[in-house]
């Protein structure tokens, strides 16, 4: 529908243009502008539609896939999970820090060491049932960030939106590579048990037919394309398990303060990533009513042509955030393994072997992108659709830039002929005679 109407407009305005030529109707050089032209405002439209969808969602990927990736579950961590994992934390880490010397050493380095579940040994007694061992909520919530920040990988209590796996995720995969702050995983080759793979404390391991996908280590970078509305319902579950002594107000106010800095986190690039194709939406109306004779000789295709050039500009700046600092960077760190074997690709194919218990890896340590923890050929669905909308981002740049030079030399060159009718005295732009036509001049006397 919008191409057939699109292209009765573009055939209405060249048709006026020539209505004072003399002579036969228009021919092939006026059908050709036309086709151009309607062919680079298909373009257009297209590749700023291409944008738009994939910009959208690119940055909502489902949590829900992030962790079936992660543990070969998608269920995400609920408020009596995060009881569980928070409880067994506490009472592992006072059953260490009521021990002395070498004993508490050794205990603490089990379960994390003196930066993991023994963090801040200053409070040893401390447990989150009982408020009356903190002095406020917020030592509460950082202390249990100390304890908790290395599985979670948060620094401070304010940057849970850049939480790995281990904090959105309920369970748990069953790879012995994980470090497990509960049960010391044992890294010698052919002495791991199960029983020294992680007991997920709140959830389940991965059992047998439950693929999963290795991982990179900075989940930081995961975490930044995640649905803000999916991590806001994990970190409400969060704020509920830890205090249950607030009102429902005052969790749902630290959740939408929490989902207000995801979507602010985002906002800088959501604007580099959308102003490109809203400009060329504009840029493509003015080219196009440059084809009118009444248009001509306005400001109109000097507007036109000026919002074009920085919609070009603006389009080429907005790969930047995704080959970069975005979706690209990520993908890039994930390996084409399908194919290969020992020792190219290290865990690739599945094993009832507790050594090989994890997801197959390159040989340099990059996770494999197609190849799950069962052997079998299969795309990581996280990393699948960053790449997917990623490549649709870009391809609807590159359609937009492509119409924009399309419609850019469809109008130069219909202002040529413009001009040169003008010259001729076929056609004037006020509306009135030509010059030398039997109108023109002094009754077309000299």
């Amino acid at each position: 529908m919008l191409n057939k109407m699109l292209s009765k407009m573009l055939t209405k305005m060249l048709t006026k243009m020539s209505a004072n030529e003399e002579g036969p109707k228009p021919g092939l050089a006026m059908y050709a502008r036309l086709a151009t032209a309607f062919v680079g405002v298909v373009l257009l439209y297209t590749g700023v539609g291409l944008q738009l969808f994939s910009a959208g969602n690119l940055y909502n990927v489902p949590l829900s896939m992030y962790c079936q990736a992660y543990s070969g579950s998608g269920d995400l961590a609920t408020a009596q999970s995060f009881k569980t994992l928070i409880s067994t934390a506490y009472d592992s880490r006072k059953a260490c820090l009521a021990l002395n010397g070498t004993d508490r050493d050794k205990c603490c380095a089990s379960i994390g060491g003196y930066s993991g579940l023994c963090a801040r040994p200053d409070v040893p007694a401390a447990d989150y049932r009982s408020n009356g061992t903190f002095a406020s909520a917020r030592d509460k919530l950082n202390l249990t960030t100390s304890i908790l920040g290395s599985l979670f990988g948060v620094n401070t209590s304010a940057s849970y939106n850049g939480a790995n796996a281990e904090f959105w995720c309920k369970n748990c995969p069953n790879d012995y590579r994980k470090n497990c702050p509960f049960n010391s995983a044992d890294s010698g080759t052919g002495s791991i048990t199960d029983s020294k793979v992680c007991n997920c404390p709140g959830g389940t391991i991965s059992s047998s037919g439950q693929a999963f996908w290795a991982t990179i280590g900075e989940a930081s970078l995961a975490s930044d394309y995640i649905l803000c509305s999916d991590k806001a319902q994990v970190y409400k579950a969060y704020i509920n398990s830890l205090f249950p002594e607030f009102t429902s107000s005052i969790v749902d106010d630290a959740t939408n303060n929490f989902y207000s800095r995801c979507l602010q986190g985002r906002s800088s690039t959501g604007y580099i990533l959308a102003v490109g194709p809203g400009l060329a939406i504009v840029a493509g109306v003015l080219l196009i009513l440059s084809l009118h004779k009444k248009f001509a000789n306005s400001v109109v295709p000097v507007a036109g042509f000026e919002i074009a050039m920085l919609s070009i500009a603006l389009e080429l700046v907005s790969f930047w955030p995704l080959s970069f600092t975005g979706a690209a960077s990520l993908i890039s760190r994930y390996s084409f393994c399908a194919g290969y074997s020992y020792p190219v690709v290290l865990n690739a194919s599945v094993s009832n072997t507790a050594s090989t218990r994890a997801a197959p890896t390159f040989f340099n340590g990059s996770p494999c992108y197609d190849l799950n923890s069962e052997g079998q050929s299969s795309p990581n669905p996280f990393v699948q659709q960053l790449g997917v909308f990623n490549a649709g981002y870009v391809s609807g740049g590159v359609l937009i830039i492509v119409s924009l030079l399309v419609l850019l030399a469809v109008v130069s060159k219909h202002a040529d002929v413009i001009f040169e009718m003008k010259l001729a005295g076929k056609i004037t732009l006020n509306g009135g005679g030509g010059g030398g036509g039997s109108n023109g001049g002094s009754n077309g006397k000299p």
